[in-house]
C-alpha cells in the first residue's frame, strides 16, 4: 500500500558513515560536528551516523550515505510520513537507512543510489531540494 503524501525533502550535504560500537564506548566530541548525526545506544550497541571524516577510528561501519531530511515538524500523532518515502524506495529495491528525530525523519540512500532515489521520490509526488532550498535536478552533478 502506497500512501499519497506530498513532502518536502532536503538533500543534507555531508557525506555519512553509519558506525557500530560497543555500549561502553567513549565518544569524542568531534563526533557531534556536522550537519547531521545521531546516536542510538541499546545494552547491546552504540550506533552513530556522522560525517565520513568524524568517525570513531574503532567502529565497524559502512560509509558513503547521504540523508535526505523531511522538512517537518510533524506532529506525534501525524501517521505515514517515513511509509511515504520508504514505500516507493522499497518498491525500487533501494536500501536505506532510517533515524528519527522529535521533529521529523532522516532517510539515509547510498551515495551511488541517491540519483535514483531522487527520481523515485519526484516522481511519486514528493519535492526533493538542496540544502540551499534549490530543486534538485534527478542528476546531481
Amino acid at each position: 500500500m502506497t500512501t499519497h503524501r506530498r513532502l518536502v525533502l532536503a538533500l543534507q550535504p555531508d557525506m555519512l558513515a553509519i558506525c557500530r560500537l560497543e555500549p561502553t564506548a567513549y565518544i569524542g566530541n568531534d563526533v557531534l560536528n556536522g550537519n547531521f548525526v545521531a546516536i542510538t545506544k541499546t545494552d547491546e550497541e552504540l550506533s552513530i551516523i556522522c560525517p565520513q571524516e568524524n568517525m570513531p577510528e574503532e567502529a565497524i561501519y559502512t560509509k558513503g550515505w547521504r540523508c535526505l531530511r523531511i522538512e517537518g515538524p510533524f506532529s506525534h500523532d501525524t501517521s505515514g510520513i517515513l511509509a511515504s518515502v520508504l514505500a516507493p524506495l522499497a518498491e525500487a529495491h533501494l536500501s536505506v537507512f532510517t533515524a528519527t528525530t522529535f521533529d521529523t525523519g532522516h532517510v539515509l540512500v547510498k551515495e551511488e543510489n541517491l540519483n535514483r532515489a531522487i527520481q523515485i521520490l519526484t516522481q511519486t509526488g514528493h519535492v526533493v531540494r538542496s540544502e540551499n532550498k534549490a530543486t534538485v535536478p534527478y542528476a546531481i552533478q
